[in-house]
């Protein structure tokens, strides 16, 4: 099947006007202008961060803690007490920065580790206290109390079960 060509031409009161590309930009940037801050650009300018430093641990910017907190949380041994260098980075975090550090630290801490939570059946930070008891506390609320006005990105998932998707689905065949 062949498709055929319009030897139609536009007359030139019908061609719409032909703007040159820097005045579109330029009209644009006014537009924005006029619409002031309610369509934030996408590609914002990333904010400078005084750095951090927990320990012997320096960090530039709030990812670059997350990051590091979270790799730990993802990747230690459950139940293992943490080496000499996470126990300071971890302990001057807590320390430092925790909203509520007196109640988390109690008499005394004796050493840190990454346990499942009894109530959520997640991974998590605990701080075991030279009494022996223990609890949770989160590296997150400390990267927000050290680097003010940092809001962590939300992922959305769009609803349902989260997950990466590609399953079978309930019930599905396998073979």
């Amino acid at each position: 099947r062949t498709r055929r060509r319009s030897t139609r031409t536009m007359s030139d009161e019908t061609k719409p006007e032909e703007v040159p590309a820097a005045e579109v930009g330029e009209k644009r940037k006014a537009e924005d202008a006029e619409a002031g801050d309610a369509a934030p650009d996408a590609k914002k300018e990333k904010k400078e961060w005084t750095p951090v430093k927990l320990g012997p641990k320096s960090f530039a910017a709030p990812e670059e803690m997350i990051k590091y907190f979270s790799w730990i949380l993802n990747n230690m041994t459950v139940n293992q007490d943490m080496n000499d260098y996470e126990f300071m980075v971890v302990d001057a975090c807590l320390r430092r920065a925790h909203p509520e550090a007196d109640k988390k630290i109690g008499c005394g801490v004796k050493t840190f580790q990454i346990r499942n939570h009894p109530e959520h059946d997640t991974r998590c930070y605990m701080v075991l206290r030279s009494d022996g008891s223990c609890e949770d506390f989160s590296y997150r609320k400390c990267v927000e109390v050290l680097f003010p006005g940092f809001t962590p990105a939300v992922k959305s998932g769009g609803g349902g079960r989260g997950g990466r998707g590609g399953g079978r689905g309930r019930g599905a065949a396998r073979g």
